[in-house]
């Protein structure tokens, strides 16, 4: 489920999850739980939600605030 293989397609894997949430960057930040509200039904769990953001956050994509979700600007 992690990273694309001959057994998890691209799909399934948390890059492609990641993908889902940066997608949204144009807003510039979010309460967490409405994200997840909104794409709830691309996520088998909330586990693979925070796993996906946990990812985002360390390679810099994304910062946490008061619940919010904080796109950073990487041009």
């Amino acid at each position: 489920m992690l990273f694309p293989s001959k057994f998890t397609n691209f799909e399934e894997s948390i890059i492609a999850k990641m993908i889902l949430i940066l997608e949204l960057k144009e807003r510039k930040s979010i309460a967490i739980n409405l994200l997840y509200l909104e794409l709830e039904k691309k996520f088998d769990n909330i586990d693979e939600f925070i796993f996906a953001l946990d990812a985002l956050f360390a390679l810099g994509y994304i910062e946490i605030k008061n619940e919010d979700l904080i796109y950073v600007n990487r041009n």
